[in-house]
């Protein structure tokens, strides 16, 4: 008797001593009512900003994943600009958390995704891209410094649950940041495996904005469409109301 209320006190104590993981929203961009609610900065030294659109019923992104037919926009620069558009919003000193959005592959004529950690002091030149290239075959998980791209993890569609990336499709593309460790998702699938990439602590970025990226040299404005757009950070929360109380009752 004595060795099984000692075990029910241990699991107590346990369960006292256990935390699970919520996930804590910051902030979203649904495009409420057709306008932005947050702030978005271009980057790159461009003009190029996330802008609201109201989808046309004639529009293949039309039935958007919130269901309003409002979207975030972002469309690409001229070549002599260098055909890129990066665009990102401010996560309120948060340097650990999770970004993600749905987008639209469109044609998927050119690469887009998501950025993360992208430093404001020089334009966003510097940060992490969780993109699909044009041609929705490959993706990747790469770092910029000061525009020099180096590539950290790749993928490819095939490897999907799906098996694709269809054109004119909605996929939800996720990135959790926690120090120099990141990992990757696609429609809930994670591309990392459980096993998160692990930047260079020497070079790696710690900090930083979260936005969106579109890019194609030589055409110029095509326009990528997000929704969705949600910071998020990790938060430990008990996982049992059990008091010290309770457990010594198990004694009497």
């Amino acid at each position: 008797m004595k060795l099984v209320k000692g075990l029910t006190v241990l699991a107590a104590l346990v369960l006292m001593a256990s935390a699970a993981h919520a996930q804590v929203t910051l902030f979203e961009e649904t495009v409420p009512g057709g306008s932005m609610s947050r702030v978005w900065v271009p980057g790159f030294n461009t003009f190029r900003t996330m802008l609201p659109l109201t989808l046309d019923p004639s529009d293949p992104a039309y039935a958007n994943p919130s269901g309003d037919h409002t979207v975030g926009m972002l469309s690409n620069t001229v070549a002599d600009s260098g055909g890129l558009a990066l665009s990102c919003t401010d996560p309120g000193g948060h340097a650990d958390y999770i970004w993600e959005a749905d987008i639209f592959t469109g044609a998927g004529n050119s690469r887009r995704g998501l950025v993360i950690r992208a430093n404001p002091a020089n334009n966003f030149t510097s940060c992490y891209q969780f993109v699909v290239q044009s041609g929705l075959f490959q993706i990747n998980f790469r770092r910029l410094n000061n525009q020099t791209p180096t590539t950290l993890g790749t993928w490819f569609a095939t490897s999907l649950p799906a098996g694709s990336l269809p054109q004119n499709t909605w996929h939800r593309m996720k990135v959790v940041a926690s120090a120099n460790a990141f990992r990757c998702y696609i429609d809930g699938y994670e591309l990392t495996q459980g096993t998160p990439i692990i930047d260079d602590p020497s070079v790696a970025l710690l900090t930083g904005w979260v936005g969106t990226y579109n890019f194609r040299f030589d055409i110029a404005n095509i326009p990528v469409y997000f929704d969705g757009l949600k910071l998020s950070v990790d938060s430990a929360v008990p996982t049992s109301t059990t008091s010290w109380g309770r457990i010594k009752s198990l004694y009497r």
